[in-house]
Order: C-alpha cells, then structure tokens, then sequence
C-alpha cells in the first residue's frame, strides 16, 4: 500500500492509471506518431522527387524507421512503468497518490480540502478526475506532476488520470464530498480543462 492509514480510517478505492491512457493523454504517442510520419514523408518525398533512389538514403530511411521503432519502444516501457509505479487510494478521509519510477512518492489530498469534481470518459471507456482544491490546500505542482491538469502552476488542479473505473469513482468520490460537506457537491462530466479555467 506503501502509507498508513489513520486510526478508524477506510480505504474504499484503489486504482491505477491503464498503460494505453499513459502513452496517449502523458506522453502524447499521437503526436509522437506524427512527427515520425511527417519525417518519414518528407524524407521519402526527397527521395521520389530529388535525389533519386540512392544506396546512402535507402541507409538514412532505414536508419529513420528503426530510430523511429526504437523511440516508440521506449514511450510504451515508460508509459506501462509510469502506470505500474502509480496508485490511486481512495480513504473515507483523503486522495493518496503515490507514484514515481526512481524516487517514489505520496501525495496526500484531504477530502475537506476539495471544492469540486470534474470526470471526464475517453472514447476507450478510460477516464480522469480532476479534482479543485480549495485555496491553501498546499498542493505542490512539481510533488504531483504528472498527475495534474494543464500548466496552473499557483492552484494546481490535481488529476487521477487513465482510470479504467473512472465511472465509478467520479459518483463515489462525489457522495463522500456530500457526507463529508453535509451539502451536494455534483460530479460534473465534462472536460476537465473546464475545471482549471473556472477555478
């Protein structure tokens, strides 16, 4: 589990993010995808329409896909060790993340400091909650990245990111926010950029 839990305290989620989510909404593999294909279009169109089929850019293009295959191999490790170093603990009284591949770490988020909630549902059933603070809820940016939204580096809105069950925690997290606040606190399902301009 890797921290204590309070005495009378209850762990009622656990999770962690999936490796496809890391790779897509982290590391940005689409754009990375892009890239490479854009470099390898130009480099064929020299080819067609330039240079000419030659032994030497037959090597760069074949050195240029194996880069690229290399490079591709190395996101999908550090997406799949980022995902398996990271959980998400869920308690009656706070948000637990814990994470890092070298140097691990926890971050701990009280349920009374969080205004609102916000879950958003990718097209591949994953999803991310973010989660207001309330201000001086002493959330450090650089403590929690990568799990945090945008670049709000004064009121860092944190994120659980690459949920399989985002679903489902976005409605629990909700009804303890209800207990807890003795007023209704609504899950929003929307973007979550729209949690850090309205904050």
């Amino acid at each position: 589990m890797g921290f204590s839990l309070e005495p009378g305290e209850r762990i009622l989620w656990q999770g962690r993010p999936q490796a496809s989510a890391v790779r897509r909404d982290i590391l940005k593999v689409r754009w990375l995808v892009a890239y490479l294909a854009g470099l390898l279009a130009w480099k064929l169109t020299l080819i067609l329409w330039v240079r000419g089929l030659r032994p030497q850019e037959v090597f760069d293009t074949a050195t240029l896909i194996i880069q690229g295959i290399v490079l591709m191999g190395i996101v999908a490790y550090f997406a799949w060790a980022l995902a398996r170093c990271t959980t998400y603990t869920l308690t009656d009284l706070r948000i637990v993340v814990r994470h890092g591949i070298a140097l691990p770490g926890t971050v701990d988020i009280p349920l009374r400091a969080l205004r609102s909630i916000a879950v958003r549902i990718h097209r591949d059933g994953t999803g991310d909650v973010a989660l207001t603070v309330r201000a001086g809820g002493g959330i450090g940016y650089v403590k929690l990245w990568p799990h945090v939204l945008g670049l709000e580096l004064s009121r860092p809105v944190p994120m659980l990111r690459g949920l399989a069950d985002a679903a489902v925690l976005g409605p629990m997290l909700s009804r303890c926010l209800d207990e807890l606040h003795g007023s209704p606190l609504t899950t929003k399902l929307v973007h979550p950029e729209a949690v850090a301009q309205a904050a």
